[in-house]
């Protein structure tokens, strides 16, 4: 049986180190070659190729914890993490050495990492480190794993903070305006009562004589005594003709 040679992998983001098993020699030759071939075309990148080999030998021996943990890193270099998770979970429960258990859960926390799961991959880096102390890849991973995710905390703490107090300012401004609405239709109803209350003073002195100035007064004056004194002179020439009498001839 075959295990594959250590060796690195890397993020995107950041380099990290996948520890890999050390290569065996097994008593079964048909799953030796398709092992060894596996191991061989994984070296050269060719992880399609080396998938293929290791199915074929899972075939053979499908309760070989090598055999799944190596199907688990070429599924990993082809970035299939999920099957990747099974086949490392399969590794994990028929392995019995707690050194090769502890590299079959530090896979399983590179699975998780890669997907996404960050506290996932933190969970398995712990139990890698629970089975072997001395993991330092589990060890490393573990503490750039909780860094980022920290920081992915922290940053979406912050996210949320600024969404708030964008919420809070949109609602202070949407209260303002309000405000601001209600005091311009309060304004414009005062402004209408007062045009409506200038409008009916305007009517009423409209319909109420005016004042006269003093010219008319005068005025009005001398034309009242104007016709005093032609009534006078009226009565006057009427008193004196019923006190005449008529002549007669004689």
């Amino acid at each position: 049986m075959h295990y594959l040679l250590r060796g690195n992998l890397f993020d995107m983001r950041i380099a990290y180190i996948i520890f890999i098993f050390t290569l065996i020699v097994t008593a079964n030759a048909g799953s030796y070659s398709d092992v060894a071939n596996g191991v061989k075309a994984h070296e050269s990148g060719d992880f399609q190729e080396a998938l293929d080999k290791f199915r074929k030998a899972d075939l053979v021996e499908p309760e070989s914890p090598i055999i799944q943990n190596n199907l688990g890193l070429s599924l990993y270099k082809l970035k299939d993490f999920e099957k990747a998770q099974e086949e490392f979970e399969k590794a994990y429960s028929t392995s019995e050495e707690s050194i090769k258990k502890s590299d079959i859960q530090y896979n399983l926390g590179n699975s998780y990492f890669q997907s996404d799961s960050l506290a996932r991959s933190i969970i398995h880096y712990q139990k890698a480190l629970e089975l072997n102390p001395n993991n330092e890849n589990a060890k490393y991973n573990l503490e750039l794993a909780r860094a980022i995710l920290k920081e992915f905390s922290e940053k979406q703490e912050q996210e949320q903070q600024q969404q708030e107090q964008q919420e809070q300012n949109q609602e202070e401004q949407n209260q303002e305006q309000q405000e601001q609405e209600e005091q311009n239709q309060q304004q414009q109803e005062q402004e209408k009562q007062n045009q409506e209350e200038q409008n009916q003073q305007q009517q009423e002195q409209q319909s109420q004589p005016g004042e006269m100035s003093e010219e008319e007064a005068e005025r009005m004056l001398d034309a009242m005594n104007d016709d005093e004194e032609e009534l006078q002179q009226e009565k006057m020439r009427q008193q004196s003709g019923s006190g005449q009498r008529s002549m007669k001839p004689w």
